[in-house]
């Protein structure tokens, strides 16, 4: 499952690369651009002044890539941890057994030795010396063999048993055990991650891969199918006037906008006049200080679903009279406060048709080149920690996969874009 997971890394790298290397690079502006224009050239068959599409197009591909990218970025970082501080389940013994012909057979404790316990508790985690008695093949004496293994309640006495692996005609080569007959298999079979550490890893890869969704979510907001627009929805003409700081109480009260109120929260918005000369700050999944010079002056529907909710904001899309759909967020305040006024039916437009803005469709043209340099360097780190081999040297190399990217990105020569990747990568 690791070698699966660095081969679709290395592969997304090599994508990403193969673009660098081509001198398909372009700023974030420019990416924004293409996108603009791909969207204008066949997003919609009739232009100018016209009503509100009956459908509204899905956003699930906008969230699918911010997430899956928050969730690649968490999942390396733990899985370079975790495989960064193992210890890897195969030893020299194991290895010459698992190549000779051997067995796995649930053996008596002749004795125990050295043991090494993570607490004062008789039920504490314990790593000790155990001897068994390995059967000889043609039946004659019995041979004394050594293994240390790890018991996750206690010490295991003379008289157990363990499950232990050996090569009956060789029992010079020795024995490696465990508490399962899976345990030992994982030890022939060279598992770099041990199993005692799956429950560990599992629980961690799980949060973190939850925070990246969530992650994920808080930019692109939840993804949305394709809907359709009643007549009772808010539509309002309006125009793109630029980007500004929207200041959103999350308490009781005005927003009054102070700095030194905790219960604000700030974000920047690209702003829309309505015809009735209400500002509409909508939050996009982009970066503002480059898209918003592209959108500014386009006019059209702004359009959400009426709320009465002035909490959480609501979902609402911008349908330009050039023929795209930019998808975003309205703060909570501002949409219920426009729903709960009077207007008119939306004037729905079953013949309208708009074609998806998603200005993240070209993001890996403006990835940087130390960037990819350091992600290579990650994913060449990575392959060597998969390696069953023990040494302190597996510590630094985690250290390199997590660091090698963010010194990549910081020594990269991008005037226009080094601050902006970031956030799209987010």
């Amino acid at each position: 499952m690791t070698w699966a997971g660095l081969a679709v890394v290395a592969g997304c790298v090599a994508a990403v690369a193969v673009h660098v290397a081509s001198g398909g690079r372009v700023s974030r502006s420019e990416a924004y651009g293409e996108a603009l224009a791909a969207a204008r050239g066949s997003g919609a068959e009739q232009h100018g002044v016209g009503g509100v599409p009956v459908t509204l197009h899905s956003t699930r591909w906008v969230w699918i890539r911010i997430t899956s990218v928050a969730v690649a970025v968490v999942s390396t970082v733990v899985l370079a941890l975790s495989l960064g501080f193992a210890q890897p389940e195969r030893s020299e013994t194991a290895a010459a057994i698992a190549e000779a012909d051997h067995v796995i057979e649930e053996l008596r404790i002749v004795s125990v030795g050295e043991v090494d316990a993570a607490g004062s508790s008789p039920r504490s985690s314990t790593m000790a010396e155990y001897t068994v008695e390995l059967p000889s093949a043609d039946g004659g004496e019995a041979v004394p063999a050594k293994f240390r293994a790890y018991n996750g309640k206690g010490v295991r006495e003379a008289g157990d048993t363990y499950q232990v692996g050996y090569a009956p005609a060789r029992p010079e080569l020795g024995a490696v055990g465990d508490v399962s007959a899976e345990a030992v298999e994982g030890q022939l079979a060279g598992y770099t991650l041990p199993r005692r550490n799956l429950l560990v890893f599992t629980v961690m890869a799980a949060l973190a891969v939850a925070v990246a969704v969530a992650v994920g979510t808080g930019v692109a907001s939840r993804p949305r199918g394709a809907r359709r627009v009643g007549g009772d929805w808010v539509a309002l003409r309006a125009v793109v006037t630029g980007q500004a700081v929207h200041v959103e109480r999350t308490g009781d009260g005005d927003n009054s906008g102070s700095q030194n109120d905790k219960s604000s929260s700030r974000y920047a918005c690209l702003t829309l006049r309505t015809d009735a000369g209400d500002d509409v700050p909508l939050s996009i999944p982009a970066k503002l200080p480059a898209a918003a010079p592209l959108l500014t002056g386009a006019t059209g529907w702004i359009v959400w679903e009426p709320t009465n909710d002035g909490k959480a904001k609501a979902a609402a899309d911008f349908v330009a009279d050039d023929g795209w759909q930019l998808p975003g967020r309205v703060p909570g305040s501002v949409a219920a406060r426009i729903s709960a006024a009077p207007r008119g039916p939306a004037p729905l437009d079953p013949n309208r048709r708009t074609r998806l803005l998603e200005l993240g469709a070209f993001w890996p043209r403006t990835v940087p080149a130390g960037l990819v340099a350091g992600l290579l360097v990650a994913a060449a780190a990575a392959g060597a920690l998969l390696l069953p081999v023990n040494g302190g040297w597996r510590i630094w190399t985690a250290l390199v996969i997590v660091a090698a990217p963010l010194v990549g990105q910081l020594t990269a020569r991008t005037a226009d874009d080094a601050p902006e990747l970031r956030e799209s990568a987010a």
